[in-house]
């Protein structure tokens, strides 16, 4: 049992796999990104990156997507039919860590459209954010920010709160004093596949 007052180590990863794919044009939780899916790859990213457990958001409890979460490392939580967008997403998936028995310290999240983080760049803002604790911590490459974020739990109700009219980019901007950002050489935190042009040009059939 963790001690009162003492802050834990733990980081839980949440995957925001709830979106209609719009631009896509199809579910890109499914999307082949090398012989894995999106889905399953970033699940797996999360998990050699030192995330416990790593959580999926998707729209439905049923369907292609959730069978694709059953395979893997991930347990699924649901944002029925993706409602409030990525924000929402991120909701359902805060609400499923924070009710855990034993509650991790900090989430780091990401969006699908991801699927080319390496796991290297996961283990560095972790380990960022266990030398600092900090509130928020970024990575960039080549000067731009990117995803996963991880956020330590003490802001958590910042991400349930009303409003959020730009999503958790709106928190993470409030205050650059709570936020590290952490340079990586990882083209992937700043890859967003969310067009099929852009997803061919990172995976050319």
């Amino acid at each position: 049992m963790r001690q009162p007052g003492k802050r834990g180590e733990g980081v839980a990863g949440i995957v925001l796999a709830a979106g209609a794919s719009a631009r896509m044009g199809s579910p890109k939780a499914l999307l082949d990104a090398g012989s894995m899916t999106f889905v399953a790859r970033l699940a797996t990213t999360l998990a050699r990156g030192g995330c416990a457990p790593v959580v999926v958001v998707a729209a439905s409890a049923t369907g292609e997507t959730a069978a694709e979460v059953a395979r893997g490392p991930a347990r699924l939580a649901v944002n029925p039919g993706g409602a409030g967008g990525q924000i929402g997403s991120l909701r359902a998936g805060l609400r499923h860590v924070e009710g855990l028995d034993d509650p991790p310290a900090a989430v780091l999240f990401t969006p699908v459209d991801n699927p080319a983080v390496a796991p290297a760049t996961v283990r560095s803002l972790i380990e960022a954010w266990r030398r600092s604790r900090a509130a928020i911590v970024v990575p960039s490459h080549e000067g731009k920010r990117g995803h996963p974020v991880l956020a330590d739990l003490a802001i958590a109700a910042e991400f349930h709160a009303d409003g959020l009219a730009e999503g958790a980019r709106e928190v993470v901007r409030r205050d650059p004093g709570r936020v590290i950002e952490v340079p990586v050489h990882d083209p992937g935190t700043v890859d967003d596949l969310d067009t099929p042009a852009r997803y061919r040009d990172r995976f050319p059939a």
